[in-house]
């Protein structure tokens, strides 16, 4: 399993985040200004197609400003990090209610959502809003690799000291020279995306002391492993593989 252990911090790193969100938030706002551009000509001079026209200008800026809303998430997930406090909660009962918000999206690309081990997780130290926002970047990533529709698994198990949650989908893979760059901040394989979205699943999991790690390949299933400790401060692990495998 590849694990995600390069970290891009100081001011290097935040000199890349910076340039990277400047990049990212300046390409929707050209669109949105294009857009509009567009709009103000047929409302100028009306033909037969400006309904149409209009409609179209109006629903590229929507999708614009719902990329614009999503990037300012993924800072504003980063800008928390410094100060999160964890608190003893079932962990189990919050991970099925993160993929129960993914279930719809799911259903609607073809992709059945099984979930295995969570009930008996049990109480662990997290934080609820950067950790909800580390499994739903996980679950997205995996929906998205899914086009033609097959199965996401969210599976987990635990011991005394740690827990162990596996995000496993059935898509096409992913090619062995991407891995080691997966988690770098602002490396994207995939058209329109920011490149932020593994990079803050694997911040949020370092703020809370725990690891996460990637076992994928052309043509094979997905797998990303996040492993936390069960209480605040606990060290040592044992990654055990396959979790999800078990769960059809």
């Amino acid at each position: 399993a590849f694990t995600a252990g390069r970290r891009f911090s100081g001011r290097r790193g935040g000199a890349c985040l910076a340039a990277g969100g400047s990049h990212e938030l300046r390409n929707p706002l050209s669109a949105i200004s294009l857009s509009m551009e567009l709009m103000q000509e047929e409302l100028r001079q009306p033909s037969m197609d400006s309904q149409a026209q209009l409609a179209e200008a109006m629903a590229e800026i929507r999708t614009e400003l719902t990329r614009m809303h999503e990037l300012v998430q993924d800072y504003l997930s980063l800008a928390r990090l410094a100060a999160i406090r964890r608190e003893q909660a079932d962990l189990g009962t919050f991970v099925k209610a993160c993929a129960q918000e993914m279930e719809e999206r799911a259903t609607r690309r073809g992709i059945t959502l099984f979930l295995c081990g969570l009930a008996s997780l049990g109480e662990v130290a997290f934080h609820p809003n950067t950790l909800r926002r580390a499994l739903l970047n996980l679950m997205q990533n995996a929906l998205e690799a899914m086009p033609q529709g097959g199965s996401l698994t969210v599976a987990a198990q635990g011991t005394a000291s740690h827990v162990q949650i596996e995000v496993r989908d059935t898509g096409g893979g992913v090619p062995a020279e991407s891995l080691p760059r997966l988690f770098e901040p602002l490396y994207t394989t995939k058209p329109g995306g920011t490149g932020l979205g593994l990079y803050i699943v694997q911040e949020i999991v370092k703020a809370h002391e725990g690891d996460v790690t990637v076992q994928s390949g052309a043509g094979r299933d997905t797998t990303f492993t996040v492993i936390l400790p069960r209480h605040a401060a606990a060290v040592g692990h044992t990654l055990v593989e396959g979790v999800a495998r078990g769960c059809q």
